[in-house]
């Protein structure tokens, strides 16, 4: 009886040898490692390098004072189509160039600006190399992955307050039946002592 009263309290308290689904906290850092690595690829797409030429008497160059307004709208990642926004403002020029880039200039052709990506604009120093079709589909793309991130991650941590709740009721369950565990060996024990002593007088 002591070895079955034992094995139930251990399968009780033990964890189960079934795989045991992810806890809120585990798809949390699951959630956000995704939605940082859609991120960086975005940042990585809408920043790359742009053609830089020393700057020469004889080039037509259009100026600006600097290439990007303070701020940025932040897109809708669930629906915006980031090829409706490509712009190509500086087509106009054959060279551009700003005051913060004295005595270099960028070919106009090879720009673009796109208000559903300037959120991810990392250096604004320098204007943004046109994207292709491909590029734009895979920010497309990585944009559906961070709408749903950020909507999953919403949901889990709304729910998380629940779930610590149920997890301190688990836990306090598992220290009731050790507490009932060890009263229980501790009877017997004292049982079977006594008993043993009865019979050492006979």
């Amino acid at each position: 009886m002591l070895v079955l009263v034992m094995g139930l309290a251990a399968a009780d308290a033990a964890p189960g040898s079934s795989q045991e689904p992810a806890t809120p906290e585990a798809q949390i850092a699951a959630l956000k490692t995704e939605m940082d690595q859609a991120i960086h690829r975005v940042q990585e797409i809408a920043n790359q390098p742009v053609t830089r030429l020393s700057r020469t008497p004889d080039m037509d160059v259009g100026m600006y004072p600097y290439w990007f307004h303070p701020g940025a709208i932040k897109p809708d990642f669930n629906t915006v189509d980031v090829r409706a926004t490509q712009k190509f403002d500086y087509d106009q020029f054959q060279y551009v160039s700003s005051e913060l880039n004295p005595g270099v200039v960028f070919i106009g052709h090879e720009l673009e600006f796109n208000s559903m990506i300037k959120y991810f604009y990392t250096d604004r120093s320098v204007p943004k190399r046109k994207l292709s079709e491909l590029e734009m589909q895979e920010i497309n793309h990585l944009y559906r992955i961070i709408g749903h991130c950020e909507q999953q991650l919403a949901e889990l941590q709304d729910a998380r307050p629940q779930y610590t709740w149920a997890l301190t009721l688990i836990s306090n369950h598992v220290y009731i039946v050790a507490v009932i565990v060890f009263v229980l060996i501790l009877v017997l024990y004292l049982v079977q002592k006594r008993r043993s002593q009865v019979e050492a007088t006979y």
